[in-house]
């Protein structure tokens, strides 16, 4: 089924007021796309217009309060939401503003707290004007971060979020797997690129919101961009890094193609990201942090005598966001805990200007992890 049952909704809302009891919170204010649509199950891609903000309120005691342009009422109600309040919109003059702090005194009048999207990848989407004239209005209202709370909620996914996680990276797995046949010297990383989109919907993907793409003579200077015109030749090495959704849930990997005749370097490079990734997954298990997993491939990196990396971390969660936390870096002793869904993303800069990335996608498990992608071949795959 698309989307969720109510039941899942609720549930996601009773560990949230839990998470608001311990951290002294009266209420949370969600404003940002992807924390309204978890506790809402809103479907939507008029985010992308920046002009109105949307505002939920999770309280104590109190139902969900969703307070919302109108032009979003129809949809909304089609949610297991119930209680909605709107404004005409757009008002630059009052953005909701005035509804929304009428709806917080109505819940509490009394000095409390309200937890705020301020913190660890978070953002508030309501202008900052606005949000100084909501604190001068409820000053008996204390706004404070509330990002830790969100992200300890939504790093554990359930089993009906696991399920839809695991549906995408087996359909872009497939995708991957069957790309080389179509692949050959002279196409462009554009022709490339749309051949592997075009595949991915035809597999029953939703929507390809991130696919990076770069190539170069025995790798690549970066891995962030989209794909450009550039033919590829004989000794070229190509990645491609897919983001796609289905249901509003990423995968996140990549895949190397190997592109006539390669480079030893290339080559060892490669079997060593290969090694980093295998050594990082098998550390991967409840009760390691992702500091552990990251020295795990470090180390078979160090061994090796490679230390570069520009990237600045070798993984990161995922979810209903491309790249979600934890970081898999030496310095984040976040504890994995089981149905985290984790990226492992090695990476390693080995002559100047020229990088390789690995990146598979696994769950951890009550006992270790579950590899969610097909592994990256042992050997690159070479098109002829």
């Amino acid at each position: 089924m698309r989307g969720f049952g109510n039941a899942e909704y609720e549930e996601r809302v009773k560990k949230a007021r839990q998470l608001m009891q311990e951290n002294k919170l009266e209420m949370l204010l969600v404003t940002s796309p992807h924390n309204f649509r978890y506790f809402t199950g809103l479907d939507t891609y008029f985010w992308e217009s920046p002009t109105r903000p949307w505002f939920l309120l999770l309280s104590i005691n109190h139902d969900p309060v969703a307070i919302i342009p109108s032009i979003g009422v129809t949809a909304l109600q089609k949610t297991w939401i119930q209680d909605i309040k709107t404004w005409q919109s757009p008002n630059p003059d009052d953005e909701g503003v005035t509804v929304l702090q009428d709806t917080i005194l109505s819940i509490q009048s009394n000095k409390c707290a309200v937890g705020c999207e301020m913190g660890l990848e978070s953002h508030l989407r309501m202008s900052i004007n606005d949000f100084h004239k909501l604190n001068a209005n409820l000053a008996n209202h204390s706004f404070v971060d509330a990002s830790p709370l969100i992200w300890k909620l939504r790093m554990i996914k359930s089993e009906s979020e696991i399920s839809k996680i695991k549906k995408i990276v087996s359909i872009a797995s497939k995708v991957f797997d069957e790309l080389p046949k179509h692949l050959q010297i002279g196409q462009s990383e554009i022709e490339i690129c749309k051949i592997m989109k075009k595949t991915l919907l035809d597999h029953g993907a939703d929507h390809t919101l991130y696919m990076s793409c770069a190539s170069g003579p025995s790798g690549y200077d970066q891995i962030i961009c989209d794909p450009t015109e550039k033919k590829l030749q004989d000794g070229d090495l190509l990645i491609i890094d897919t983001g796609t959704t289905l249901d509003g849930y990423f995968c996140d990997f990549d895949r190397n193609f190997g592109f006539g005749k390669i480079a030893d370097s290339a080559k060892m490079a490669y079997d060593i990201l290969w090694l980093a990734a295998e050594a990082g997954m098998n550390s991967a298990k409840p009760g390691a942090t992702c500091a552990d997993v990251s020295n795990a491939m470090l180390s078979i990196l160090h061994k090796n005598d490679i230390s570069s990396n520009s990237v600045g971390r070798m993984g990161h969660g995922i979810g209903l966001q491309l790249t979600e936390p934890p970081s898999i870096m030496s310095n984040d002793n976040t504890v994995l805990e089981e149905n985290m869904v984790i990226a492992i993303e090695p990476c390693l800069e080995y002559a100047p200007g020229t990088m390789l990335v690995h990146e598979e996608n696994i769950l951890i498990t009550n006992n270790g992890y579950e590899r969610l992608t097909s592994r990256t071949p042992r050997t690159i795959p070479i098109i002829n």
